[in-house]
């Protein structure tokens, strides 16, 4: 999970870059370079969800039984 948070905000650091410098190498890493890190970044975190639910123990919540009282 670190790896994919410090990915996103590298990511983020690449695309946000090319809003300050409007120069066409800053665009170009933005879109290529901070694209294919997010995207990993994204990716990442899928198969961190993916692992949890496959570990994860489903039980359905049942409503608590009540008691019958002798008057039913």
């Amino acid at each position: 999970m670190v790896y994919a948070c410090v990915l996103g905000l590298m990511a983020l650091a690449l695309m946000s870059w090319s809003l300050f410098d409007q120069g066409w190498i800053p665009i170009m890493v933005a879109m290529s370079v901070g694209q294919g890190i997010g995207t990993l970044s994204f990716v990442l975190f899928l198969v961190i969800v993916i692992i949890d639910l496959r570990k994860a123990e489903f039980r359905p919540s049942l409503p608590p039984e009540r008691k019958k009282s002798r008057g039913d």
